[in-house]
């Protein structure tokens, strides 16, 4: 399938991009899909499920947590994945808010660590709230 050349929007303001070429179908509607927005902002993931078992947190900073204050209620988190990436964390905090997932950061041990929360579905059909215009 032929590539086509496009900006990548993933902050709130059209200063936050990056163009790449895709797919047509890395594209949903209009928005990326997660499979390839964990394929394009994340280098690395290693799934750790049980990574916070037992840490009570010590050391964690919640760049982006799972608390829905708008309704009062804690978002599921069915997968975590230690996550490496050549982006700034501020890039990551907003390319994984426009995924609906969240993000951590272990302090004592320089790692970020992302909660996924969609399960059963293919990454390649959930679409994120990233934007997507042909360049």
């Amino acid at each position: 399938m032929e590539e086509k050349r496009y900006k990548i929007i993933y902050g709130e303001n059209e200063e936050d991009y990056i163009v790449r070429y895709l797919k047509e179908e890395d594209i949903i509607d209009g928005y990326l899909s997660e499979a390839k927005a964990f394929n394009l902002f994340y280098d690395n993931m290693i799934m750790c499920n049980s990574y916070f078992e037992g840490s009570y947190f010590n050391g964690i900073d919640f760049l982006i947590d799972n608390y829905n204050e708008e309704e009062d209620y804690y978002i599921d988190e069915f997968q975590f994945f230690i996550i490496d990436s050549d982006f700034s964390e501020e890039t990551l905090i907003k390319v994984t808010n426009k995924m609906g997932n969240t993000l951590y950061y272990d302090n004592d041990k320089d790692l970020y660590i992302t909660g996924i929360t969609d399960l059963g579905t293919s990454r390649t059909i959930v679409p994120t709230d990233i934007k997507v215009i042909e360049d």
